[in-house]
């Protein structure tokens, strides 16, 4: 799924840029709210005066390409340590925590602790930052789809037995496609899994255009462009905290 480029230089190479369909890329038309990132991103290369060919793609398609193509920067990707030596990082869109989740009334499902986690079926968005992590940790009992929409469905269904998502992310997804969020429940808090959300750059990206985008990203968070395209979504993280006021509490003790 492709989008016109921006046509700053025409005669210039487009800039490669890398993302997947979801509520946080891409406005759903039954929704006023969502897409809130790429409007963030377009935003920042379109005052970069950067020419860009924007395409939606599964996220292991994007994130290969993301690693192997010249001049291709990929949204909204985790910033983690075993990745920060893979990508050039403009700039943070949003905090991000990550947790695993069940459906609320699977109480026979027990996770104290990373390990009880192995124990049972986790779904898992493939290559996402969750993805690379629990394979790290020795998971083996791992179903990879290419949403988090499926996840939730896989759930709901008795398919699988925890999926990992973001706390923004789990609103978004509430919201935007009509589920119940109190059809689930946070057990674990992924401590170790993310930075936050970023803007990323390939490492053979052109350094002028990193520069640039850096320069620009840096004018959009000083002249409050930056909070007020991306409110939407950090108003998710406070309703997750809000409506899982106990459990998150309890799961920042662990």
């Amino acid at each position: 799924m492709f989008t016109s480029p921006v046509l700053a230089h025409a005669a210039e190479p487009p800039v490669m840029l890398l993302t997947e369909t979801s509520p946080f890329t891409l406005k759903s038309p039954a929704s006023i709210h969502g897409g809130e990132a790429t409007i963030f991103v377009e935003s920042l290369l379109e005052h970069a005066n950067q020419n860009y060919q924007l395409s939606y793609q599964p996220w292991k398609r994007a994130y290969l390409n993301a690693q192997t193509k010249p001049n291709a920067l990929i949204y909204p990707i985790a910033r983690a340590s075993s990745r920060e030596d893979q990508f050039h990082w403009v700039g943070q869109l949003i905090p991000v925590t990550y947790y695993l989740f069940r459906v609320s009334d699977k109480n026979h499902i027990k996770v104290d602790s990373l390990d009880d986690a192995k124990n049972w079926k986790v779904g898992v968005v493939n290559e996402h930052i969750h993805h690379q992590y629990l394979k790290s940790q020795g998971f083996k009992n791992l179903q990879s789809v290419n949403s988090n929409y499926q996840n939730i469905k896989k759930a709901l269904l008795g398919r699988i037995d925890l999926f990992p998502m973001s706390d923004g992310g789990m609103m978004q997804l509430c919201s935007r496609d009509e589920l119940d969020c109190s059809s689930f429940k946070p057990v674990l808090k992924l401590h170790a899994v993310a930075k936050g959300l970023y803007l990323a750059a390939s490492r053979n990206t052109d350094p002028s255009i990193i520069h640039q985008l850096k320069d620009s990203y840096q004018v959009l968070v000083n002249n409050g462009q930056h909070e007020k395209i991306l409110r939407q979504r950090l108003l998710r993280i406070e309703a997750f905290n809000q409506h899982w006021a106990t459990e998150f509490e309890t799961l920042n003790a662990n």
